[in-house]
């Protein structure tokens, strides 16, 4: 779930370039407040990050809220783990019952982003959130080369390309970069965006789907925001 950019307005600017976090594991706890319906209901979950012995453990608490109609409910709070927890190829891996489950992930004091879209090399991002694998790359980096060709899902070999570029300037959001991916069409040869990576200067990646109506879709591949105690929405 993308939180609005005027909760994170606590963050440092940072360039397209830098990514919010980094893949590491640090010792914390990290709230991601969910939606409430109208009726009040909803569910918090905090990410818990321990060191223990030579072994690091991650437990997820959720606190399920009742709506404001159950009037003698009360919150219930569900615990996953500990599990244990390490770090691969910028990868979170977990142990749960004998099986290893892997999510792309960034982290730093003030925040985790689970899952998170991670530069793994000069120009390839990817995001993993368990069995869900999304791969975007460059053929060239695009901080350094701008335009150029791009390996995209769906789109066949050499019809693939890449824009790095300004986003228009707004009075009401921070200033922001677009890595625009495009498919050349076999009739005439146009490009079309078919999705965009944004950088804002908060640092992370956004991604958006461009629909064939022109629409911009955020339903795919959303960042999950976890912040810490001190930085949670008031």
């Amino acid at each position: 779930m993308l939180f609005p950019l005027s909760i994170l307005a606590w963050c440092l600017a940072s360039s397209a370039q830098d990514s919010t976090g980094q893949s590491i594991l640090i010792e914390g706890a990290w709230t991601h407040r969910g939606l409430k319906t109208v009726i009040g209901e909803g569910v918090d979950t905090t990410v818990v990050v321990s060191r223990e012995t030579n072994a690091w453990k991650i437990t997820f608490e959720s606190i399920h809220f009742p709506s404001l109609v159950q009037r003698d409910a009360k919150p219930v709070t569900h615990r996953q783990g500990p599990y244990i927890a390490t770090v691969d190829d910028k990868e979170l891996v977990i142990t749960k019952d004998g099986k290893e489950v892997r999510y792309t992930f960034l982290c730093d004091s003030n925040r985790m982003i689970l899952p998170a879209f991670v530069q793994k090399k000069p120009g390839e991002w990817v995001f993993r959130e368990d069995r869900e694998i999304f791969t975007i790359y460059c053929e060239q980096d695009p901080f350094k080369i701008p335009v150029g060709k791009a390996g995209i899902a769906g789109v066949p070999g050499g019809k693939g390309f890449y824009s790095f570029e300004e986003a228009p300037r707004s009075g009401h959001w921070p200033r922001a970069q677009y890595l625009r991916f495009l498919e050349r069409s076999d009739e005439r040869g146009q490009l079309f965006e078919r999705c965009r990576l944004i950088f804002d200067d908060y640092g992370w990646p956004r991604y958006e789907r461009i629909l064939q109506t022109g629409e911009r879709s955020i339903d795919y591949y959303q960042l999950r925001i976890f912040l810490a105690e001190n930085k949670k929405e008031r």
